[in-house]
């Protein structure tokens, strides 16, 4: 029988920026962080079988997101298969947006407006907003850091059945 190698990461995901955050249909900006957003991550190897899974505190994922996360992750890497790297999503509504497209909202606002007035998103016109070319980028890395800790830290371990109460 084969041993159980388990290991564990955390890495934080607030950036040194201000950031949109994501989450709801109108456009909102970090001012200060309340709580710490983070990757947790958690490394599976036992024998030839190798998985790592990261828990995100994030909204949701897209294709390009997951896709950078792994490409990321392979340029620290070649012991884990990229697809072998499985990440899921907390769904946290204060967490960064990274999603290129706040247009539908902002046209939804638009036709409310005056006419002859257009709004403009503020991380289109701050550049002490975090973009969400550079947030994409951000995550991608931390996530992949955390997934590579994770696997870097793996210790011999026991699986075992037990019983306990947990009050809520």
């Amino acid at each position: 029988m084969s041993k159980l190698f388990v290991g564990w990461a955390e890495e934080s995901l607030v950036p040194d920026k201000r950031v949109s955050l994501a989450g709801q249909f109108y456009e909102r900006i970090s001012e200060y962080v309340e709580s710490e957003i983070t990757a947790t991550a958690m490394a599976l190897e036992c024998g030839e079988e190798k998985a790592i899974i990261v828990s995100c505190d994030i909204t949701s994922f897209n294709n390009e997101l997951v896709g950078r996360i792994r490409d990321e992750f392979l340029g620290l890497t070649d012991e884990v298969p990229p697809e072998m790297l499985i990440v899921g999503a907390t769904h946290t509504h204060t967490s960064v947006n990274y999603k290129k497209s706040t247009r539908a909202a902002i046209s939804i606002l638009n036709e409310f407006l005056p006419e002859g007035k257009e709004y403009k998103s503020l991380v289109e016109r701050s550049k002490d907003v975090m973009s969400p070319e550079e947030a994409t980028n951000f995550l991608a890395r931390r996530i992949a850091a955390a997934a590579k800790k994770a696997w870097d830290n793996r210790e011999e371990a026991l699986v075992a059945n037990a019983f306990g109460r947990a009050a809520i």
